[in-house]
C-alpha cells in the first residue's frame, strides 16, 4: 500500500513541476521584456537630459533578466569594435520579440536626439504591448501550467496503480 502511494505522490511531483517550469518560461519571457521597457524608459530619460551615449546608460542599468544583460554587454562590445550591425543572440526570444529587439539595438544612436526620442517612443509602446501580452499570459496560463501539471501527474499516478 505505501508504495503505491508513493508511485501517486512522485508522478504528481513531477506533473506539477512540470508545470512550475511551463510557469516559468511565461515568466522569463515577462521579465525580459519588462527589462527592456524599463531600459526604453531610462534612455528616454537620459536623451532627454543627460545626453550621455546610450551605451554607457545600458552598461550602468540594472538589468534583472540574464538573456537581456547578454544582449546589452553584445551591444556594448558593438559600440567598441567595427562591425556593421550588432549580433545579437536570440535565446529563449520569439522570432518577432527578437526582431524587434535587433531593431532597437540597430537603431540606437543613429539619429539626432529628438528622432531618438521618438524612434524609442514608438519601441516603447511596441514593447509595452508585447509586454502586457507576455503579463497576460504569464498569470492566466502560467496558474493553468502548474494545475493541469498536478492534476495530470495525479491521474497518471493513479492509472498506474
Amino acid at each position: 500500500m505505501s508504495i503505491k502511494i508513493l508511485i501517486v505522490f512522485i508522478c504528481t511531483a513531477v506533473g506539477t513541476a512540470a508545470g512550475y517550469f511551463v510557469m516559468c518560461v511565461y515568466k522569463r519571457n515577462f521579465d525580459y521584456l519588462d527589462g527592456v521597457c524599463k531600459l526604453l524608459n531610462e534612455l528616454k530619460r537620459n536623451i532627454s537630459y543627460r545626453r550621455d551615449a546610450a551605451a554607457s546608460v545600458l552598461g550602468a542599468a540594472a538589468i534583472d533578466s540574464a538573456q537581456l544583460k547578454k544582449n546589452v554587454a553584445e551591444y556594448i562590445a558593438y559600440t567598441g569594435g567595427k562591425a556593421d550591425k550588432p549580433t545579437l543572440s536570440r535565446g529563449f526570444l520569439s522570432a518577432e520579440t527578437y526582431a524587434r529587439v535587433c531593431e532597437l539595438f540597430y537603431s540606437l544612436g543613429k539619429s539626432d536626439g529628438n528622432s531618438q526620442l521618438d524612434e524609442l517612443e514608438m519601441f516603447l509602446k511596441t514593447f509595452g504591448d508585447l509586454r502586457s501580452a507576455a503579463e497576460t499570459k504569464c498569470k492566466k496560463q502560467g496558474a493553468v501550467a502548474v494545475k493541469l501539471g498536478f492534476l495530470l501527474g495525479l491521474g497518471v499516478g493513479v492509472l498506474t496503480l
